[in-house]
């Protein structure tokens, strides 16, 4: 479990698809090297463009920095988009 005060951000990882907590030491002690960081989970994240869209969180991740699964929804789904053009029936 993080400590309270300590900052972390959501990379996506390019190997599993997933999104990764990456707590801010980790992140700057990776600087300048080859686009790899230690998630809390202990996963190695090799990040994806900074350009895609957010996925799905890592359940471990998300344990180890203190969220619950109501903080963690799905954020593919429903959005602006989807009320707006409704899909074509199959």
């Amino acid at each position: 479990m993080r400590r309270p005060g300590t900052r972390t951000l959501w990379l996506t990882c390019a190997v599993d698809g997933a999104d990764h907590a990456v707590s801010d030491a980790a992140f700057l002690a990776a600087q300048g090297g080859d686009g790899r960081y230690e998630a809390l989970c202990r996963a190695t994240v090799w990040a994806s463009s900074l350009a895609a869209p957010p996925a799905g969180r890592c359940p471990s991740c998300a344990t180890a920095a203190g969220e619950t699964a109501a903080a963690t929804p799905d954020r593919r789904t429903g959005g602006l988009w989807s009320r707006l053009v409704p899909r074509a029936s199959a």
